[in-house]
């Protein structure tokens, strides 16, 4: 398929999801009208989902193929992205809460490419710390207009960040939920008709109550290792944003304790792949996690790591590597 082609491919699939899009609100707006009889609301609440489950297929079809589109020209002209896993890999810095400590890497180059990590400390109006912030996004493809559009969403973020903290408005509105609507909104706003979308991870963890609150728009699914010992998914995933400006997202809570063990990462460790074609996958994340969980966020990424490179067997990785781990400081 040659760049050309890609990319009236990628247009036609862009206008499909922005269309199939208007009319899952349509209906689902119709199935939610009290004036309209039962019997139409509910056919209309039929074919919204009918909408739900094509869009869907069609942002599964586009990212697979934005996939293919990498930055550098490969042996046969396309373009790709190619590096090895460095020895002592450049790790990103974060701004935490007291009571956190966290590690976070972003790969081949934490500033350039479709990742992107933030973190920002929530303050009430007194000053007092009461949690942290975190995003991991990642943007399909891994040019300088990637880079341009991760630098936009960090812009709006902080932005919004900054309005909140200085107006006086309340603490809950820097909740996961509306960071991602927001993030939602501005990228649909500023990139409409270009087929712009982000995975987006958000989690606050809340230091007074001894919680983490997340939103995910379409993003690889956390894990999150309790005091039992066992990784599991924290699977609420919504829409992918930038698709439907006008989608709003909801957030899910549960206990972060001081046993308790958070990690966030992007699909190119996931989907990293040997000579073989063999794909890393989440079972190689969550037995590390699992057998590493009283060691530092430093041990257990390094674990990670090495896993991922033994995987690897010296075959190159084709796409960013992106990884969060946060646990509670020991009393």
């Amino acid at each position: 398929m040659s760049n050309d082609e890609r990319e009236q491919i990628l247009k036609v699939l862009s206008g499909a999801i922005i269309r199939e899009t208007n009319a899952f609100n349509f209906y689902y707006e119709g199935g939610e009208n009290p004036n309209i009889p039962a019997g139409v609301r509910g056919l209309l609440t039929r074919l919204a989902e009918e909408e739900r489950v094509h869009r869907q297929l069609l942002i599964n079809e586009y990212k697979a193929i934005e996939k293919g589109w990498n930055g550098e020209p490969g042996e046969e002209g396309e373009p790709e992205l190619s590096y090895t896993m460095p020895d002592d890999p450049t790790f990103t810095p974060l701004e935490l809460s007291d009571r956190l400590e966290a590690l976070a890497l972003t790969m081949p180059s934490r500033l350039v490419g479709g990742d992107n990590i933030f973190s920002r400390v929530i303050r009430d109006h007194s000053g007092n710390d009461r949690g942290t912030l975190l995003l991991l996004y990642d943007t399909m493809g891994h040019s300088m207009k990637t880079t341009e559009i991760n630098g936009f969403a960090a812009k709006a973020v902080g932005e919004y960040i900054d309005f909140v903290s200085l107006s006086g408005m309340e603490i809950e509105m820097l909740g996961p939920k509306k960071i991602v609507t927001l993030l939602n909104e501005k990228i649909a706003e500023k990139y409409e008709g270009e087929g712009i979308f982000l995975t987006v991870f958000c989690v606050l963890f809340d230091s007074r109550e001894g919680t983490l609150t997340y939103t995910c728009a379409g993003h690889e699914p956390p894990f999150l290792v309790d005091a039992s010992g066992k990784a599991s998914s924290l699977l609420q995933t919504q829409l992918i944003a930038g698709i439907d400006p006008v989608f709003r997202y909801r957030e899910h809570s549960m206990p972060f304790g001081p046993e308790d063990i958070f990690c966030v990462f992007s699909d190119g460790i996931v989907e990293a792949e040997n000579a073989e074609e063999e794909i890393y996958g989440r079972g190689g994340i969550s037995k590390i996690l699992e057998e590493n969980r009283d060691g530092t966020p430093g041990d257990i990424v390094a674990g990670v790591l090495a896993g991922l490179k033994d995987h690897l067997g010296g075959k190159p990785l084709k796409d960013e590597v992106s990884i969060i781990l946060v646990k509670l400081k020991g009393e």
